[in-house]
């Protein structure tokens, strides 16, 4: 079974979550914007936030930890309109999550995100998170009869409390929990799975669907999700209005940008 997409047939689609499948605008994005007021006294804007996100790529962006020690950073040391070219020369050092300022804007961001104690019901994961698919969505895919997957940067826990009890996805829609890879997932031999923008983690869940990249399609919103499909040789399907520079698209890669992840099974109704 398969389904075509813009001339294309794939039999599986591996998903992204943050603002690909769910809207992720008033959870993660506030807990960012109150840690970093609560260790700053700073209010940062959207604009700061999607600055963040594109020009700190080599920072591990796709990790909102990350995002909120990068701006936390950068409001102690630059003023904002230099943000961007730091970013981009790497101005400021590595992150070091193992640092003692690190943990503490880790536990603090958390206990929004996640309430106090974490999994109350109460945390912006419960809240404030709601679905980008129609009801209809998961529905018309499984009776396409193709596959379906995700590949995340969320941290395990996370990423499967939202899809199987938030979302309600796993088991009816995604076949089983192998197919989630997240932040702390690991291969067969017990190794850690690098986080995007590698192409690990796509690839890895190419070997657990038993599929090649010419069979999949990979289905995200940001910088860090294409250079990860890309480099896996998985065709790219951008959701949303993410500001996306392509380059180096190796022969055959095709790229397709949609507004919603919803307009993937139009015509399919």
């Amino acid at each position: 079974m398969s389904i075509q997409i813009n001339n294309k047939t794939y039999q599986a689609i591996i998903f992204d979550v943050d603002d690909t499948l769910i809207d992720t605008s008033k959870s993660y994005d506030e807990a960012i914007k109150r840690t970093v007021k609560h260790f700053t006294s700073a209010e940062v804007s959207d604009e700061h936030l999607n600055l963040v996100r594109s020009h700190g790529i080599a920072y591990g962006v796709n990790n909102d930890w990350n995002v909120t020690w990068l701006l936390i950073e950068l409001v102690k040391k630059f003023p904002t309109e230099k943000w961007q070219k730091f970013l981009t020369n790497q101005v400021l050092n590595e992150i070091n999550p193992k640092s003692a300022e690190y943990f503490e804007i880790n536990v603090f961001f958390q206990n929004i995100y996640l309430g106090n104690p974490y999994f109350n019901g109460q945390g912006l994961i419960d809240t404030a998170e709601k679905k980008w698919y129609t009801d209809k969505f998961f529905p018309t895919l499984k009776g396409l009869g193709i596959k379906m997957a995700v590949v995340t940067s969320r941290p395990t826990d996370e990423a499967r409390y939202t899809l199987k009890n938030v979302n309600g996805l796993v088991g009816e829609f995604i076949e089983n929990e192998d197919f989630i890879i997240s932040a702390g997932s690991k291969n067969a031999q017990g190794q850690l799975i690098a986080e995007k923008p590698s192409p690990e983690p796509i690839l890895e869940c190419l070997k657990r669907l038993n599929l090649g990249p010419k069979d999949c399609a990979y289905v995200g919103n940001s910088t860090g999700d294409y250079i990860a499909a890309r480099d896996a040789d998985v065709d790219f399907i951008q959701v949303g209005y993410s500001q996306i520079e392509r380059r180096n698209e190796p022969p055959g890669f095709n790229y397709l940008k949609l507004d919603s992840v919803n307009d993937l099974v139009i015509g399919n109704w």
